[in-house]
């Protein structure tokens, strides 16, 4: 790995070996009511902080609704999303 990613430095520059900078806003400016914002998350990184920062910088707070899927948290998630879908709330899984 660290072989390629030195071969595509040296080929095509450093840009594309890079993670470019984390940008919810960009992401949400890209998104719409139907099409959701999926993190895909490495251990030890946590989007929510941000999210929650977003959310009241855009007037969203109180309608952000964050649960973590546990065991038994099926049935509240899906009332969370039914609820978000008909109120416009945001719901983080």
């Amino acid at each position: 790995m660290l072989a390629c990613k030195e071969f595509v430095k040296k080929e095509l520059g450093k840009v594309f070996i890079e993670s470019p900078a984390f940008d919810l806003a960009g992401a949400l400016s890209d998104s719409t009511a139907t099409t959701p914002i999926i993190f895909i998350i490495t251990p030890g990184s946590d989007p929510i902080a941000n999210l929650v920062i977003l959310a009241k910088a855009v007037g969203m707070d109180q309608r952000l609704k964050i649960i973590s899927l546990g065991q038994g948290q099926d049935r509240e998630a899906v009332m969370m999303m039914e609820e978000g879908q008909k109120a416009g709330n945001w719901v983080c899984l």
